[in-house]
């Protein structure tokens, strides 16, 4: 029977059912979202549970739907990548997830017919089955705890996203109080003070709060003639940065700024951040330095830096009307590079939506899609991510609320800019 709004707890719930088989020619719901990397998945999986439960707000009547994560197997040139989806349905009576039959793990079946003198064998067989089964066990641990995805106003965690032809399930409930409209129901919940805390250390290692600042580097680099290299560092807790980094390329007929927002975490005792892509890596110094591996590296403090905090942009100063265009960096090109001119409208204070026209070649291209802030390990960044007419990722650094970049990947330059006008 369907359950009815408001007879759940104070708190939401979510509750897991299981895996069920699953498969890639027929799949038992439709994938509404794709993600690759574990920090995609679990942003993505965190957009499908906001999604969800708005559709099940504005669906009368019913206060629990379905969330599934689906996994396969494809081939990105040279490379085999595996690629999750995220499936849900608003009605609390769907049961299409189980379509294919329930999932079991079936351990290998012992040797029928073994003799006095198999013992020993058979002793070995069984200890070695145990220690694999053992590993097993730690290997989905450790995924689990990789994979834990909370949420703020619910109570349980999605925390197995699936294999390959199989599809983990959960019973998400609405919380029988109700929602606040201001917040976006897949945030994470609020963090404990030792995960906000950016000061000194116990430990010898540099705190992100010492490493926060300005930072400017040297006009070439790497052969390469880039000038006004700076980078803005923002701590996001004891081992998280947010960094903004800007440069303009001069080597015609090449020329145009260049801009790069991202987070980076702290590779465990040391003092060098990565962000998930494993060849970008910055390493800071006590003396005021930062090393990175990547573009113009060579950075240095500014003696007039001051330590800086976090200052989340909130997605309702962002509404308004703004103005960009894609710098392209060969000058002959510019008299034909896209301006475009858009409407943001915040949903809450994690989402806004996107409207307007793009004039390339003066023909208008419409723009239209929603844009999610980005959470990384439960910190709000000021990253707003969502996917564009073809599908493919569609990333938003925002300085302010007044300034905003596109982003091609995490710590990748773009040339595209964006001002609010008003």
């Amino acid at each position: 029977a369907m359950e009815r709004a408001y007879e759940g707890t104070a708190r939401g719930s979510v509750e897991s059912l299981g895996r069920w088989n699953e498969k890639g020619d027929d799949r038992a719901m439709p994938v509404k979202l794709k993600a690759e990397t574990l920090r995609e998945k679990k942003n993505m999986v965190r957009v499908g549970f906001g999604k969800l439960v708005d559709e099940l707000v504005q669906t009368k009547g019913a206060s629990s739907g379905i969330l599934a994560i689906s996994n396969w197997k494809k081939m990105r040139g040279p490379h085999e990548v595996t690629v999750s989806g995220v499936s849900w349905s608003a009605s609390p009576d769907d049961t299409s997830y189980q379509r294919h039959g329930v999932y079991e793990s079936r351990e290998p079946a012992g040797e029928a017919g073994a003799t006095e003198a198999d013992d020993e064998v058979a002793r070995l067989k069984k200890a070695l089955a145990a220690a694999e089964a053992l590993k097993r066990a730690a290997e989905e641990a450790k995924r689990r705890a990789e994979n834990a995805t909370r949420f703020a106003d619910f109570e349980g965690v999605v925390d197995d996203f699936g294999e390959e032809d199989q599809i983990a399930v959960y019973r998400v409930t609405l919380p029988s109080g109700g929602l606040d409209p201001d917040k976006w129901a897949g945030r994470p919940p609020p963090l404990a003070p030792a995960d906000l805390y950016t000061g000194p250390r116990s430990d010898g290692l540099l705190s992100t709060e010492e490493i926060s600042g300005e930072y400017s580097a040297a006009c070439i680099c790497a052969g390469c003639p880039w000038i006004c290299n700076s980078m803005t560092v923002v701590p996001l807790g004891p081992d998280m940065i947010e960094t903004w980094r800007t440069c303009c390329l001069f080597c015609p007929p090449f020329i145009g700024p260049i801009v790069a927002g991202g987070v980076q975490t702290r590779n465990p005792g040391t003092n060098t951040f990565r962000d998930p892509h494993p060849s970008k890596i910055v390493t800071f110094s006590a003396d005021g330095t930062a090393r990175a591996t990547q573009g113009c590296g060579n950075f240095k403090k500014r003696r007039t830096s001051q330590k800086r905090t976090f200052q989340k942009v909130d997605a309702r100063d962002l509404a308004g009307n703004w103005r960009g265009c894609f710098c392209h960096p060969l000058v002959y090109s510019w008299p034909f590079s896209p301006v475009f001119c858009t409407t943001k409208t915040a949903l809450n204070e994690d989402q806004y939506e996107e409207s307007g026209r793009c004039c390339f070649l003066c023909l208008p291209i419409p723009i239209s899609g929603t844009h999610t802030r980005v959470y990384v390990n439960g910190h709000p960044t000021n990253g707003f991510d969502s996917t564009n007419c073809c599908g493919a990722p569609d990333f938003h650094w925002h300085r302010d609320p007044g300034c905003a970049a596109q982003n091609p990947g995490s710590n990748a330059g773009s040339f595209i800019f964006a001002k609010k006008v008003g």
